[in-house]
């Protein structure tokens, strides 16, 4: 039997880190003779314990295992490797991260005055996977927050982090190529930072004191403190005017542009509310956004499609660039639109509108109650076999939504609810974007009026974008299809992910700052949530 003299110790804040003696694994052997029974390779008391102590864990402790008996279960956690981790951990809080949780202190503490290398060494690794999963791809399950966000991140593998981590000579980058790498996560930290420090300098000042609109030569003291306020947010100086001028008026402009708000240059109740929004509700903001960035740290795509809910907007997205913008209007609060990531594949020119249950029974059924033609002809019901039936013909009076056994659609035409165009990533929800003849909501500031689905405002644009890769003329292909009248399904060559996000708090591409209102309550929640997990603000109240 060969007995292996490793003199391996891990010593951070006691000495240098030791060095193996003519190997660079914990195990040798030696040479034996011929005529000796083969050699048995055994590990030394230290790398047994903590051969021992990850075993006895069980599954909790597997991917530890698997990386430790690679490397003969010698010691990962270097002094500069250490260093290194505890560096990241002592700034995870600027992330948003729950910095307690990955238990810093008691990790220097074991340092000093762990027994064994073993102890120290699944104490270093356990904090280092929670750290690594945390800001890798999110503190918390985004369904656990609120069950309409159906998002799943993709986790690391904790053995490949670990292995990684083994390997790598310079652990202080490894462990900072961890965030995610999207520019929107880099700008949402340093908005961030940004808001730590005016909450530490008194943030922005009084509040501007409730009452009515204020408007273009208002003369007012709330005219006074809204310019005191605006001032101190755009970090200019506006004066101490009572009067509502041109120049106020250009403030609240660009202010309202920056929170979704329609930039009329008057302050009534919803520019008030953003403006008395204080700055750590701002801050409260981004650290749900960075977790929701979290969430989606993956390749998107070169082209995608990013339907943001609180901005009520669409973007196409091309190799970082919004190639195209649209206004939409989401579900109603009460048919709320899930967040979740898909594959849109085609559209449909010319679509006929498949009546949802719900809607046909809680909608249109006390109607034919009232008016068997109250739907008008281009409403068609069927029997399920597809049977067209004369609803003059029928007793709507002895149906309820629990038995109401036919099915209604809307042939095409220009006044069809999903109007001339719908854009398909089939899923459970049965959600899709589409057209509509009801322009007038997408001037409103607040647009959530859908039974569900995503209507957007310039939906021929986009269909000539996401159809100029794969024809010569878009716009005259799609006009093609329209002239036809029929229904007309159109594939996409190359389909595009499509993501279906809540993105609250954002820097946009030009550096400015955005944000959004709660509209479904969702911040909330995932802010409930992060607490929960212990992320907390090192700010008071600003």
């Amino acid at each position: 039997m060969i007995r292996i003299a490793t003199g391996l110790f891990f010593a951070v804040a006691l000495g240098t880190p030791a060095t193996l003696l003519g190997s660079a694994s914990i195990l040798s052997a030696q040479t034996v003779t011929s005529d000796a029974p083969a050699p048995m390779i055994v590990l030394d008391p230290a790398a047994e314990e903590l051969r021992t102590l990850l075993t006895a864990e069980g599954a909790m402790a597997e991917p530890m295992l698997t990386v430790y008996a690679q490397h003969d279960f010698a010691p990962i956690w270097t002094e500069a490797k250490a260093a290194a981790l505890f560096d990241a951990l002592e700034d995870a809080a600027s992330h948003g991260l729950p910095a307690a949780r990955y238990g810093l202190s008691d990790l220097l503490a074991l340092d000093l005055a762990a027994p064994s290398h073993a102890t120290r060494e699944m104490a270093l690794s356990r904090a280092f996977l929670a750290y690594a999963r945390d800001i890798n791809s999110g503190i918390i399950e985004p369904g656990s927050a609120d069950g309409d966000i159906e998002i799943s991140p993709r986790r690391p593998d904790p053995a490949a982090l670990l292995e990684g981590l083994a390997e790598t000579p310079d652990a202080a980058s490894y462990l900072a190529a961890l965030a995610p790498s999207h520019p929107d996560y880099a700008a949402l930290l340093g908005e961030k930072q940004r808001l730590e420090a005016l909450i530490e300098g008194g943030a922005w000042g009084e509040t501007v004191p409730e009452g009515s609109t204020l408007r273009l030569d208002d003369d007012s003291p709330r005219v006074a403190a809204l310019r005191a306020r605006l001032g101190r947010m755009d970090g200019r100086d506006y004066g101490t005017s009572s009067l509502f001028d041109a120049e106020l008026e250009t403030a609240l402009r660009a202010f309202q542009l920056r929170h979704g708000l329609n930039d009329d240059g008057v302050a009534g109740p919803a520019t008030l509310a953003a403006v008395n929004a204080s700055a750590e509700a701002r801050l409260r903001q981004v650290v749900v956004n960075l977790e929701r960035q979290r969430w989606l740290n993956y390749e998107r795509g070169a082209r995608h499609i990013y339907v943001n809910q609180a901005d009520f907007s669409v973007r196409v997205i091309d190799h970082g660039k919004t190639s195209f913008f649209s206004r939409t209007v989401i579900g109603q609060t009460r048919h709320k639109t899930q967040e979740f990531n898909d594959t849109m594949t085609h559209m449909v020119v010319n679509p006929t509108w498949h009546v949802p249950y719900s809607i046909a029974t809680e909608e249109m059924l006390p109607k034919l109650q009232a008016n068997p033609n109250a739907l008008g002809s281009n409403m068609q019901i069927m029997t399920r076999s597809g049977t067209r039936i004369n609803p003059t013909l029928v007793d709507f009076s002895q149906f309820s939504r629990g038995n109401f056994p036919f099915l209604i659609k809307e042939a095409p035409n220009p006044g069809n609810a999903l109007g001339l165009v719908k854009f398909m990533f089939p899923n459970k929800h049965n959600i899709y974007l589409h057209d509509t003849p009801s322009k007038s909501l997408f001037a409103r500031d607040v647009r959530a009026y859908s039974h569900g689905c995503v209507r957007v405002q310039k939906p021929f644009e986009l269909a000539q974008v996401l159809l100029a890769p794969q024809v010569d003329d878009p716009e005259a292909a799609f006009q093609r299809y329209l002239a036809g009248g029929r229904e007309r399904r159109v594939d996409l060559e190359q389909p595009v992910p499509i993501y279906l996000t809540y993105q609250s708090a954002w820097v946009d591409e030009a550096g400015v700052p955005q944000y959004r209102g709660d509209v479904y309550g969702r911040d909330a929640r995932v802010f409930d949530a992060l607490t929960e997990a212990g992320v907390r603000l090192s700010t008071v109240e600003g």
